[in-house]
């Protein structure tokens, strides 16, 4: 049962990527078209090796399936609080500068999307122990880690980038930073 949940969950994340690759994120003219598609492949990849372990592998125990449930769950609630939040971003490697939203999951991680994906995609590969998930795992991973640093080099060379900079001060890439977050509520 807890299986079921855990694969319901994944299937819930496919369709909220897919949703917010088509109906949330804008594609702008400067998005690479092999990157796009080296992307869209390694997750393919990943979506359909996860759902083929969840249909075929039955070694998996209780705690770990609980433990990979939690990550999805964690990754659907932040996906989706940070849709709430954003409205609307621009794709990864695109040559735009868009708003910069600061408030919600924004104030724990600049790239609070990049987190969801990164948790949703470390899930599997650590629940299966799959080579192939592994890689496309690392592949994904490098992407996220690329696109965000160039969105970030792209906004620092805009006219918001003193803001930015403000904001890159106080609250990490892909770890919030406790101590600087509790502070900035507390005084509050």
């Amino acid at each position: 049962m807890l299986s079921v949940f855990a694969l319901v969950l994944f299937v819930a994340i496919i369709l909220s990527l897919i949703w917010g690759r088509f109906r949330f994120f804008k594609i702008n003219n400067g998005t690479s078209t092999w990157l796009a598609l080296s992307y869209d492949l390694a997750v393919a990849v990943q979506m359909i090796v996860t759902v083929w372990s969840f249909l075929n592998v039955t070694s998996v125990t209780k705690l770990p399936l609980l433990i990979c449930a939690l990550l999805y769950l964690l990754s659907l609630v932040l996906f989706w609080w940070s849709i709430a939040t954003a409205k609307s971003l621009d794709f990864a490697f695109s040559n735009h500068v868009g708003s910069i939203v600061t408030s919600g999951p924004f104030g724990l991680f600049r790239h609070p999307f990049y987190v969801s994906y990164i948790v949703a995609w470390f899930a599997g590969p650590w629940l299966f122990d799959s080579a192939v998930l592994w890689a496309t795992f690392l592949y994904l991973l490098a992407f996220y880690v690329i696109s965000a640093r160039k969105e970030e080099r792209m906004i620092m060379l805009s006219d918001q980038a003193a803001t930015y900079q403000v904001y890159k001060n106080n609250v990490g890439m892909f770890l919030p930073r406790i101590k600087l977050w509790k502070q900035s509520h507390s005084e509050r």
